[in-house]
């Protein structure tokens, strides 16, 4: 059994992942940390209301060092906020804990080829929480592709958006590390780079901006052979997630690519789309899982059986390759190769 200690009450924890290790036979929840002592009873009050453990047992840290300290936990999962990613990564890694970061794991590719070289190093795992990519409807997608019902993919076409009129959310701080491409921006580059199995060679970003910081972007990804990602993004939109995966001969439709969490993921499959009622689509609903618990376990089960992690910590470098090319983009004004 995998013993994890949390660092920060966050709610991205509070509300899928901590949940995901209580459910989770090979995890154990040792223990939680925050700067904020008075948050954390309240906080274990409210996981145990919501998933029905007796959490009495769990550890409570005031700081994060404290929990790091702990030889009794193996592995941490980290949702601070983007700019601490790095240090706490590295800290946990120096104390020899596993981890689980939130995404993006690093504010740039420098960064993030720091985090992944220093956790080698250190001889403990690290993965990037893009959880998403663990639902099967990713395996039933790839399968749809390689049987050649829509032909060749050629085009993947994204959004995700949502309405956050807090200004003082953190997703609104440059010195966070906000924006609208770190929070669900890098869902789409994930995906499109997952599903073409392929980088993207240039790519093309313009944005909103508010104090530095993108409330909403566009952006177009060149992959090899033609093929194009486009997405948008935003703070600034009503809530949407959807994907278009386009083929020579087919279209995909995911109806909820990154967030299934609540209801029965569904693909829609046809030859043509918008061309009346004979447009032969036909509708595929997979069971419900949750992604966040399939994440928890795949890290768990290689933790345990001291076998690689299913997504190799590069991924995470590549993904920000991306991102920072975007970000170059809306900077200069022009294409710019992924470098």
């Amino acid at each position: 059994m995998v013993k994890w200690g949390i660092l920060s009450t966050a709610r991205i924890g509070l509300i899928s992942v901590v949940p995901a290790i209580l459910n989770t036979a090979e995890a154990k929840l040792e223990a939680v940390a925050s700067r904020g002592a008075e948050k954390l009873k309240p906080y274990l009050n409210q996981l145990s209301k919501d998933t029905g453990k007796d959490l009495e047992s769990v550890k409570m840290y005031k700081s994060y060092e404290e929990l790091l300290n702990d030889p009794e936990i193996d592995a941490v999962y980290i949702p601070l906020p983007n700019s601490l990613h790095a240090e706490w990564t590295i800290k946990a890694a120096k104390a020899g804990k596993h981890v689980l970061c939130e995404k993006p794991a690093a504010i740039d590719a420098l960064e993030a080829r720091r985090i992944i070289d220093f956790c080698e190093d250190s001889g403990v795992f690290f993965m990037e929480a893009f959880m998403y990519q663990f639902h099967p409807q990713y395996d039933r997608i790839k399968t749809i592709i390689s049987e050649g019902h829509i032909g060749e993919p050629k085009l993947i076409r994204s959004a995700f958006s949502f309405p956050l009129p807090d200004k003082a959310n953190i997703r609104y701080s440059e010195t966070l590390a906000g924006g609208s491409l770190m929070d669900v921006g890098c869902y789409c580059v994930h995906s499109a780079r997952l599903i073409f199995d392929q980088e993207p060679v240039t790519v093309a970003a313009q944005a909103e901006l508010e104090n530095n910081v993108d409330t909403s972007m566009v952006g177009i990804l060149n992959f090899p052979n033609g093929k194009v990602a486009s997405f948008d993004v935003s703070f600034d939109a009503a809530p949407r997630q959807c994907m278009d995966i386009v083929g020579t001969e087919g279209v995909i439709t995911v109806r909820r690519p990154w967030k299934a969490e609540d209801a029965p993921a569904e693909l829609i499959i046809g030859g043509r789309v918008g061309y009346g009622e004979q447009d032969g689509a036909v509708k595929e609903t997979l069971p419900f899982v949750s992604a966040y618990e399939l994440q928890v376990k795949a890290f768990c089960d290689a933790v345990l059986a001291k076998q690689p992690l299913p997504v190799d910590p590069e991924d995470a470098y590549k993904n920000m390759r991306v991102m920072d090319a975007l970000q170059k983009a809306v900077r200069v004004g022009k294409w710019v190769e992924v470098l």
